[in-house]
């Protein structure tokens, strides 16, 4: 019976023994761990589209380009504030439409996710005619100021990519339209429609990042460009109706 029960004693701290992770083991399987957390870290410096921003005290600016009823060339510039906010300027030009603005974005983590609300204010100024031909008849020059409420969802797909959905409302506070000697100007503030943008930002070396998107517009028919105007009933009121549109955006973080 002794024999039996040391027998069964040695077997047991045997398979003890073998199932125990040996301090070598569980040193390989930390730095494994550690290896795979490093390889999908978030980039030091941060992201431009990605709700979680560039990070406290970091810097991004990004050169890139949007098509949105025509091309137009995009400047901005990122700061990460702390605590999930981060503050922003940019700039979009096509020549006869030039747009600036300021804004600022909060974001947090939910699980894989990283969810943010932002808001912009800009002010427009464009013109078309005499201001780039002289000789011309036509001399329209348009100016305005939009609100630009949303929120962000992203999420890390792989190592080195992150995708960001951002949804933007277009709200038009102030905006004149001066057409030779006509002045159009909407009664009061107008809803100028939505754009839906998903976002892939390419990291591989977690530095400089690519950036790359498509987007869905619904807006009405002067927004973007404030030339495209609609009169309804007088000189004073501004169409309505909304148009709807795919865009493209794509450029570089650096």
């Amino acid at each position: 019976m002794r024999a039996v029960l040391l027998r069964a004693f040695v077997t047991s701290v045997t398979l003890l023994a073998w199932s125990t992770p040996s301090a070598a083991a569980r040193s390989e399987e930390a730095a494994s761990s550690e290896e795979t957390a490093a390889a999908w870290a978030y980039p030091q410096r941060g992201l431009s589209f990605f709700p979680d921003g560039p990070g406290q005290g970091n810097d991004r600016v990004s050169l890139g380009g949007v098509w949105q009823i025509a091309p137009m060339a995009t400047v901005s510039y990122m700061r990460g504030l702390g605590s999930g906010f981060s503050f922003d300027t940019r700039f979009k030009t096509v020549v006869v439409f030039n747009q600036l603005g300021l804004g600022a974005q909060w974001a947090t983590r939910v699980g894989p996710f990283s969810l943010g609300v932002m808001g912009h204010v800009d002010g427009f100024f464009g013109t078309l005619g005499k201001a780039l031909i002289e000789s011309t008849s036509f001399d329209a020059v348009g100016w305005g100021v939009l609100v630009e409420p949303g929120a962000k969802a992203g999420l890390q797909v792989s190592s080195d990519s992150w995708l960001t959905l951002q949804y933007e409302t277009y709200l038009s506070v102030f905006q004149g339209t001066k057409l030779g000697n006509t002045v159009l100007r909407p009664d009061s503030a107008t809803y100028a429609g939505f754009g839906l943008t998903l976002v892939m930002e390419y990291s591989p070396k977690k530095s400089g990042a690519f950036y790359y998107g498509a987007s869905f517009y619904n807006t009405a028919a002067n927004y973007p460009i404030w030339f495209n105007v609609e009169a309804s009933g007088s000189s004073e009121t501004f169409s309505a109706r909304k148009i709807s549109y795919l865009g493209l955006v794509a450029g570089y973080e650096l």
